[in-house]
C-alpha cells in the first residue's frame, strides 16, 4: 500500500501540471457550459422569485425556468433569450444596462450578477442557450466505472468514483487509518457504542485478509444497530413522547419507536420500511404490525387546548403529514407551495394539496385529535411472550394453594389491633342532587353519580352513626369505568372543583340537640397547582379543591378536620352537602366515599381499614360471627396473603401478555370523510377550488394499476424509476457515516440545493440499493467496506485547505459523536450501561425544576418523575422527550426539540457542553464508576492505570507526552483530595448509586476526578 501511494503521488503530480494550461482556458468561449451545473443555481438564485415557477409572483409574465417561456416572445414584443443572438437577448441587455431602473435583478431583490456570472451567461446564450431538466428529477441509471490512473487503491465501486475525481483534481487520497481507529469508527457508526478492549485487541492482532468484513457483518448482527439506527429516524419521524403545544401532555407511543428498531435489526427492506410506515393500514390482510407502523404519522403535535379551532388543527397536523413525507423520501421543500406556488421547484400551489389530499382521510379531530389508536404488542417483546403464558399456568397452580393458605391470618389480626384503627365507612340513608343526577349507592358505599350532568350540582347525603367524640370526616373520590376519561371527576377532562362542604349532626335520640360543624383545616392526598382543599373550606365559589383530572387518572382523598369533637350518645344523624359551583361548571364528583374516625385528626392517615374489618380483628376466631369471618378472611387474602403476591404477578405478566402495551395512534382512512380543496394564503378556513388525488408532473406519473390512496402513494415513492426516492436515502446514509451527504442540503434536492459532489457515484448507490432490493444493510455494508470509509482522518494543513469540508473525500470522516453517544459512551465505559432492548421511556438524571418552570401550565403542570436504580442508566434512545422541555443534556449537546422533521442536526463547540461532561450528574456518577473499576483491577502502578483509562475512553494507547500530562494531572487530583474531605464527600455522593465503600475514599475521589477528565477528552466524544 506504501509502494502505491508513492506511485500515486508521482503520477497525480504529474496530472497537476499537464492540467495548469488548461485552467486558464476554462474561460474559452468553446469551453461547453453546462445549464445545471452552472446557470441553473445562478438564476435560482438571481431570478426565479420574479420570474420562477410561482405564476404569482411572476413579473412580466417571463419564467425562466422554463427555455420555452424563457425564449418565446413576451407581451412586450420581446424575447428574454434568443439562442446564440446576446443583442436580440433581453436578458443580456438587462444584466449588463447602466439604468438601476431596468438593470437586473433589481438592487432590492437581489445582489448583483458578478462578471464572472455574467461571462458565464454570455456563453451561454452565445453556445445556444439550451437547457436541461434539473439532475434530481431525472431517474438515475447506473453509471460506467469511470478510468482512473490505478486500480491498486479502490476495494468496491465507491472508491473507482471518488478517486477518479481527486485524480482529476489532482489530489491523493489520505493514508488508512490505524487499526484501533477504525474500528472505533465502525463501531459507533453501526452500533452508537464504543468497542470493547477486547473487540479492539482481536481486530488488531488479526491479519486475515476478510478480518474487517468479519467486524463489520458483526456489528451488523448487533441488536445496537437498530438502536442507533433508529436514533436517527426519530429525527426524522419528529417522535416524542408528549404531544406539544401549550400543554405539552405525555403521550404513550413508544410501541411504534420498538417497531423501528425490530425494523432495522431485520433488516427490513427500505421499500417495505416506506410502504408500512406510510400505508400499512391499507395493505391487503395488513398483520397487526404493519398498522402498527403506520404510527410514523401520527408522531406530530396534537392540542388539547379549550378554545382552540379543531379544522385549524387538524389542517395542520395534515400539513405535517404532508411537508414530512416529501422532506424523508424526496428531500424537496413542498411546503413552500402551500400559500403558493413554489418559487424555485417545479410544484404549483394545485400540486401541493393534491397531494396533501393523500393525507386528509383520517377521521381524527383538531383539539384531543388522539384517536384512531390501536393496542398492538411490541415487536421486541413477543419473543418473551411463550415464556410469559408458561409462567402463568405456573402460578396459576400455585394459587389455589396459596388461597387455602390461612396461617398468618391471625397473627396479622394482632398486629392489626396494635397498631389501631382509624375510619369507619359510613352508608348512606339517603342521597339527592340539586341538579336531578341519578346517585347510585354501591357495594363498597361509594355513591356513583351518572345521569345528567349540569352546571352547578349540590349533594346532600344523609348517615346514621353510633360514634360519638368524632374527629374528622374524610371524602373519598374514587375513580370508575363509567366516569369520562378515567378519573375521579363528572368533566370530559375527569376533573372535579368542589367549591364547599358543610356538615350537621342531629341527635336520634333528641332532634332537638343539632349542630353545624365547624371543618377548621383540611389537607388532601393531591391538590391541584392553585386548587388546595382548603378553598373548600371558604365561602368563594369561584375556587375549591381539585386534582388535575386532565393528566392524573387517579383517585384522591382529602381529610376534613372538626374544629370542636361532635356526635351523640344514642347515635347521630348526619346531613353532609358537597357543593359544585365553579364558574366553569359541570365538574362534580363521580363517585364520593365517607368515612368518620374519632382518633385525633393530626394522626389520621388517608388509607387507613375499614372499621368493621377492625372490629373482627379485635376478636377471637371462636367469638367472631360468620359475617365478620368472611370479612376479615377476604380482606386478608386480598392483601396480605401469598394469594396476594401471585395474584398480583399474574395480572403484571397478563398486562405484559395483552394489555400491557399502550394504544398507540394509527392512520386510517375513512374514505368520503371530507374532500380536498385548495386553501387559499394556506388557510383553513379560506377553501377554493376542489382537487383530488394527485402527484407532481415534474415528477413520474403513478402506475396504471397503482391505489388512488395512500398505498399508492407509497408504492410510487419506492417505484424504481422515481428519481429521487433511492437517492435521497443513500444521500443520508451517507450523511450519517460522512458527516455529510454527497449531496450537502440532504433537507433540498431542489433548484436551492446544492449539486452532488459526487453525481455519478450518487446514481451508482441510488441503483446499486434498488437493484438490491432496497436492502439497507447491503448499502451500509457497501459503504463501510470502502477504502473511502476506511481512510485516516489524519492529514497535513495543506489537505484540509484544499479539502475543507471533506467533500471531495480525500480524507476519513472525523465527527463529534451524537448527544446519544456521548452519553451512552460514557455510560458504556463506566460499566453502568443497562441494554435491555426496547419499552416504555425513562427519566434519566436532569436539573430539578426545570419542567415546571418552563412549561408550567394550572392543571396540567407535573414535576419531573427523575427513575430510580437501572432505569437511570438505559441508553439515551429511551429518554423521555418532552417537545417543550427536551432533555438539557441532549439539548446541549445539539440534539432537537422534534417538534417538526430534522433532516440533519447541527454540530457546535462551546464552553456549556465541556461544563456538562465535567459536572453534570450523569457524568461524575460515570467517572465514580470508571474510577472504581480500574482501581479494582490488579495493575502494579498508577501509570499503567492510567493508561488502561485512556484506552478505555480513545480506544488506544497514550504516547509518553501524553501519558506523562496525564500522570501529572493524576498527581495533581490525588494531592486535592489528601486534604480535603469535604470535596471527597460531595465528590462520592453525585449520583444515585452508592460509592462502594470498600475502596479507600481518597484514592476513589482522586481516580473520580481523574476519569472525569479522561471523559471531556475531544478524542472521546469524537469518533475520527
Amino acid at each position: 500500500m506504501n509502494n502505491f501511494f508513492h506511485k500515486l503521488s508521482i503520477l497525480l503530480f504529474s496530472t497537476v501540471l499537464s492540467v495548469v494550461p488548461s485552467v486558464s482556458c476554462l474561460t474559452a468561449q468553446d469551453e461547453p457550459v453546462e445549464f445545471n451545473e452552472h446557470i441553473r443555481p445562478l438564476l435560482s438564485n438571481k431570478c426565479f422569485a420574479c420570474h420562477g415557477p410561482d405564476a404569482n409572483k411572476r413579473e412580466a409574465g417571463l419564467r425562466l425556468d422554463r427555455q420555452e417561456s424563457a425564449t418565446a416572445v413576451l407581451a412586450s414584443g420581446i424575447r428574454a433569450i434568443v439562442p446564440n443572438d446576446l443583442n436580440q437577448s433581453e436578458l443580456w441587455q438587462r444584466i449588463n444596462s447602466d439604468d438601476e431602473f431596468t438593470r437586473m435583478p433589481p438592487p432590492e431583490h437581489s445582489t448583483p450578477l458578478s462578471s464572472i456570472e455574467k461571462q458565464l451567461i454570455k456563453r451561454w446564450i452565445q453556445q445556444g442557450a439550451n437547457y436541461q431538466t434539473h439532475w434530481a428529477f431525472i431517474p438515475p441509471k447506473r453509471p460506467p466505472l469511470p478510468k482512473v490512473a490505478t486500480k491498486d487503491w479502490a476495494r468496491n465501486p465507491i472508491d473507482v468514483f471518488v478517486l477518479s475525481n481527486l485524480e482529476s483534481k489532482g489530489i491523493l487520497p489520505a493514508q488508512p487509518a490505524e487499526k484501533e481507529a477504525v474500528i472505533r469508527r465502525l463501531a459507533f457508526d453501526l452500533t452508537g457504542l464504543p468497542p470493547t478492549l477486547g473487540d479492539i485487541d482481536a481486530f488488531v492482532a488479526d491479519d486475515s485478509p476478510d478480518h474487517y468484513e468479519q467486524v463489520v457483518e458483526k456489528y451488523l448482527a448487533s441488536p445496537a444497530y437498530g438502536e442507533n439506527l433508529a436514533s436517527v429516524w426519530l429525527d426524522l419521524a419528529r417522535y416524542a413522547d408528549t404531544n406539544g403545544y401549550q400543554y405539552d401532555t405525555e403521550r404513550k407511543h413508544w410501541v411504534w419507536r420498538d417497531w423501528v428498531i425490530h425494523a432495522y435489526n431485520t433488516n427490513k427492506s427500505f421499500a417495505d420500511f416506506t410502504v408500512e410506515q406510510l400505508a400499512g393500514d391499507l395493505i391487503p390482510d395488513a398483520t397487526p404490525h404493519q398498522v402498527l407502523a403506520t404510527g410514523f404519522n401520527r408522531n406530530h403535535g396534537i392540542t388539547i387546548e379549550g378554545g382552540v379551532i379543531g379544522e385549524e388543527y387538524r389542517t395542520e397536523y395534515v400539513m405535517d403529514r404532508l411537508t414530512t413525507t416529501a422532506s424523508i423520501w424526496m428531500g424537496l421543500t413542498v411546503g413552500c407551495a402551500r400559500c403558493h406556488d413554489h418559487k424555485y421547484d417545479p410544484i404549483s400551489q394545485k400540486e401541493f394539496y393534491e397531494l396533501y389530499a393523500y393525507f386528509n382521510l383520517v377521521p381524527e379531530r383538531g383539539q384531543n385529535g388522539f384517536q384512531p389508536q390501536m393496542q398492538v404488542n411490541s415487536p421486541l417483546a413477543e419473543h418473551r411472550l411463550s415464556s410469559i403464558s408458561a409462567r402463568i399456568t405456573t402460578l396459576q397452580g400455585d394459587l389455589t394453594t396459596a388461597q387455602n393458605d390461612l396461617s398468618g391470618l391471625e397473627r396479622w389480626a394482632q398486629t392489626l389491633v396494635k397498631q389501631g384503627n382509624t375510619w369507619r365507612v359510613l352508608k348512606a340513608q339517603s342521597a339527592t342532587s340539586s341538579g336531578g343526577t341519578t346517585i347510585t349507592p354501591q357495594a363498597d358505599h361509594s355513591l356513583l353519580i351518572s345521569g345528567v350532568n349540569p352546571k352547578n350540582d349540590i349533594y346532600t347525603f344523609t348517615f346514621e352513626t353510633d360514634q360519638d367524640n368524632l374527629t374528622a370526616l374524610r371524602l373519598q373520590c374514587l375513580t370508575h369505568p363509567s366516569l369520562p376519561g378515567g378519573g375521579p371527576g363528572r368533566h370530559g377532562n375527569s376533573n372535579f372543583v368542589l367549591t364547599g362542604i358543610e356538615l350537621t349532626a342531629t341527635s336520634i335520640a333528641d332532634p332537638r340537640q343539632s349542630q353545624k360543624i365547624n371543618f377548621h383545616k383540611a389537607r388532601a392526598d393531591y391538590n391541584q397547582p392553585r386548587y388546595n382543599v382548603t378553598a373548600a373550606l371558604d365561602p368563594n365559589t369561584s375556587t375549591g379543591w381539585a386534582v388535575d383530572g386532565p393528566t392524573r387518572k387517579e383517585p384522591a382523598t382529602a381529610i376534613f378536620e372538626s374544629k370542636e369533637a361532635f356526635g351523640y350518645e344514642g347515635g347521630t344523624v348526619l346531613s353532609l352537602t358537597l357543593r359544585h359551583e365553579a364558574p366553569f361548571g359541570t365538574h362534580g364528583i363521580g363517585r364520593p366515599r365517607i368515612s368518620l374516625s374519632s382518633k385525633p385528626a393530626h394522626t389520621l392517615p388517608f388509607d387507613a381499614i375499614d372499621a368493621k374489618i377492625f372490629d373482627a380483628a379485635k376478636l377471637t376466631p371462636a367469638e367472631r360471627s360468620e359475617e365478620q369471618t368472611k370479612l376479615i378472611v377476604d380482606y386478608y387474602q386480598s392483601k396480605f396473603s401469598p394469594a396476594r403476591r401471585i395474584k398480583d404477578e399474574i395480572k403484571r405478566l397478563q398486562n405484559l401478555q395483552s394489555g400491557g402495551f399502550p394504544a398507540t395512534m394509527i392512520m386510517r382512512d375513512q374514505p368520503g370523510i371530507r374532500k380536498t380543496h385548495i386553501l387559499h394564503r394556506g388557510q383553513y378556513n379560506e377553501p377554493t377550488t376542489e382537487v383530488s388525488l394527485g402527484t407532481p408532473a415534474a415528477l413520474p406519473p403513478l402506475k396504471p394499476g397503482q391505489a388512488q390512496n395512500r398505498l399508492g402513494l407509497a408504492h410510487w415513492l419506492t417505484s424504481n424509476d422515481h428519481p429521487l426516492t433511492a437517492r435521497v436515502a443513500v444521500n443520508r446514509y451517507w450523511q450519517i457515516f460522512f458527516g455529510n451527504g454527497l449531496v450537502k442540503t440532504t433537507e433540498d434536492f431542489g433548484n436551492q440545493g446544492t449539486a452532488p459532489s459526487h453525481p455519478q457515484l450518487l446514481d451508482y448507490l441510488a441503483t446499486e440499493f434498488v437493484d438490491s432490493g432496497w436492502d439497507i444493510k447491503h448499502l451500509h455494508r457497501l459503504i463501510l467496506t470502502s477504502a473511502t470509509y476506511r481512510q485516516s482522518s489524519k492529514v497535513g494543513r495543506l489537505k484540509y485547505r484544499q479539502d475543507p469540508e471533506n467533500l471531495l473525500l480525500s480524507r476519513g470522516p472525523r465527527m463529534r459523536l451524537t448527544a446519544e453517544q456521548v452519553r451512552d459512551n460514557a455510560l458504556s465505559i463506566s460499566g453502568l450501561l443497562l441494554n435491555t432492548m426496547g419499552g416504555a421511556s425513562v427519566y434519566p438524571y436532569q436539573p430539578k425544576g426545570i419542567w415546571l418552570e418552563l412549561n408550567n401550565r394550572p392543571g396540567y403542570s407535573r414535576a419531573y418523575p427523575q427513575g430510580t436504580g437501572e432505569q437511570l442508566y438505559r441508553r439515551s434512545l429511551y429518554t423521555f422527550w418532552k417537545r417543550t422541555v427536551p432533555s438539557p443534556m441532549m439539548k446541549t449537546l445539539d440534539a432537537p426539540e422534534r417538534e417538526f422533521c430534522t433532516l440533519k442536526r447541527s454540530y457546535t463547540n462551546t464552553p456549556l457542553q465541556s461544563l456538562l461532561l465535567l459536572n453534570g450528574v450523569q457524568f461524575v456518577e460515570a467517572a465514580r464508576h470508571m474510577a472504581a473499576n480500574l482501581l479494582k483491577l490488579p495493575f502494579k502502578s498508577d501509570r499503567q492505570r492510567i493508561t488502561h483509562g485512556f484506552r478505555l475512553a480513545t480506544g488506544r494507547l497514550p504516547n509518553d507526552d501524553e501519558l506523562n500530562l496525564l500522570t501529572d494531572a493524576f498527581q495533581q487530583q490525588a494531592d486535592t483530595f489528601r486534604h480535603d474531605s469535604p470535596a471527597i464527600a460531595n465528590l462520592l455522593n453525585v449520583g444515585d448509586s452508592p460509592a462502594d465503600k470498600a475502596l479507600d475514599p481518597v484514592q476513589l475521589a482522586s481516580w473520580t476526578a481523574f476519569c472525569r477528565i479522561l471523559l471531556n477528552l475531544d478524542e472521546t466524544i469524537t469518533k475520527g
